[in-house]
């Protein structure tokens, strides 16, 4: 059963906190945010929480529980070069260009 609280208090900035454990018995990651960004990120992965907690206006700002069939990785974030970025920027800039003109395509072949 899901522990709900209304009316929370956000927690101050520095004192804010995501704790992502594994339990090798169970082999279940078990996750503990008050950090709100954290909380919605993560909870499409928590089928069951445990515990959920929501400010004033009605938004998720923590949240406890097993990460249901799920695993945790951690990436480094990518540091594009200046020249990576713009070859990046282009390719997506030409995709979008071929979806609209494919889906231009597709609306006229209609009878």
């Amino acid at each position: 059963m899901t522990e709900v609280k209304q009316d929370m208090k956000t927690a101050p900035q520095e004192e804010r906190e995501t704790i992502i454990s594994y339990d090798r018995q169970t082999e279940t990651w078990h996750i503990y945010t008050d950090e709100p960004k954290h909380a919605r990120k993560y909870e499409k992965y928590v089928t069951h929480p445990q515990r959920k907690g929501y400010n004033s206006a009605g938004q998720l700002i923590m949240l406890e529980g097993d990460i249901d069939n799920g695993k945790v990785s951690i990436i480094k974030k990518w540091k594009l070069t200046d020249e990576q970025r713009k070859k990046q920027s282009k390719a997506l800039q030409k995709a979008r260009i071929s979806q609209r003109a494919s889906i231009r395509t597709e609306g006229s072949d209609i009878n």
